[in-house]
């Protein structure tokens, strides 16, 4: 999708949302890269830097958007139609 904002999905290898939302992702056909905090310090600072605390998926969309917890209507309302 060249028109995609970057995408970037701070998760835990345990997290079952994570999962989730990755394969739904995926599925979609989006493009992101998968970071796991528990794996990189950086990554985690970050995590927090966006919501707060670290709080597992989190979406770091574009330069200056967050989504918190998997939610699959703003994801695509953010991302757009995946290309067919």
């Amino acid at each position: 999708m060249a028109d995609q904002p970057r995408v970037v999905v701070y998760c835990r290898s345990w997290c079952g949302e994570c999962h989730a939302a990755i394969r739904w992702l995926g599925d979609m056909g989006y493009e992101f890269e998968v970071i796991d905090v528990d794996e990189d310090d950086t990554a985690r600072a970050r995590c927090v830097e966006l919501a707060g605390k670290v709080v597992t998926p989190t979406f770091e969309i574009g330069e200056d958007t967050c989504i918190v917890n998997f939610d699959p209507r703003k994801l695509r309302d953010l991302l757009g139609k995946p290309e067919e």
